[in-house]
């Protein structure tokens, strides 16, 4: 496959991931929906040519393929996780499994969004695991992602190791990649805009900084033990505050 064809699929992988959790306007959501339906159409002319592909995939594996760094990262792919974790404490030693003290998963919910919403989150501790689950009548979906973590991390002691997994991007790509950014520019988007959520972003930070914290993305709904389980804590959660 060419590198234009690879980065296309990429792209539009992390565009679907992203707008899973995105916060949209009702004409942004009206307009999405046209984009999707062609998005939808182009995929369905597409089967046929990939019946083809897979029917030559066998013939296509080069014997002796080794399980280097690059069939790593492929076997990442193919198990819906992302290959590389975002380190979000700068200047400390990369953690691996064999030497995080905490491991957390965690998830929100909410519908419609803006609207009633929830989150869980599971922690794992020596092979003792402990569930949290909370709720809000209003909020967003972001929202409730950011404060299964921050619930998360209020239960762990500072100075711990800790691996969180999310299947969100919004808290990944803002807790790995946007935020110094975002505190640069006087909590300013690219655009001008302010940021969203600042105060739980801040208090992220605060949290994170106290501990050594490894981030991994998940795919969403895709059959993760621990990501199903906690997207249930965040339902149950939010459908508890309307059947009290």
């Amino acid at each position: 496959m060419s590198a234009k064809k690879r980065g296309a699929a990429s792209r539009l992988e992390e565009v679907l991931a992203r707008l899973e959790h995105a916060e949209l306007t009702p004409s942004q959501q009206a307009s999405l929906e046209k984009l999707l339906d062609e998005i939808a159409g182009a995929l369905a002319g597409m089967e046929a040519v990939l019946d083809q592909i897979e029917a030559l995939l066998p013939d296509l594996h080069p014997a002796g393929l080794s399980a280097g760094p690059m069939g790593a990262e492929q076997m990442s792919l193919e198990e819906g996780v992302a290959p590389s974790s975002g380190k979000s404490s700068p200047g400390k030693s990369p953690l691996g499994a064999d030497y995080t003290d905490y491991t957390v998963w965690c998830d929100g919910s909410c519908s419609p969004n803006p609207g009633p919403g929830g989150w869980g989150a599971i922690i794992d501790n020596g092979g003792e695991r402990r569930e949290l689950s909370g709720a809000s009548p209003s909020t967003t979906n972001n929202i409730m992602e950011m404060s299964a973590a921050i619930a998360a991390l209020e239960t762990i002691p500072a100075g711990a190791s800790v691996h969180i997994t999310t299947d969100s991007r919004y808290l990944m790509d803002g807790i790995t990649r946007w935020l110094e950014g975002w505190k640069r520019k006087g909590w300013r988007k690219s655009n001008g805009a302010p940021v969203l959520n600042r105060a739980y972003w801040e208090k992220l930070e605060t949290l994170r900084d106290k501990r050594s914290v490894e981030w991994a993305w998940v795919r969403g709904h895709s059959g993760h033990p621990e990501n199903e389980r906690c997207d249930e804590l965040a339902n149950e959660a939010r459908k508890a505050l309307s059947y009290p």
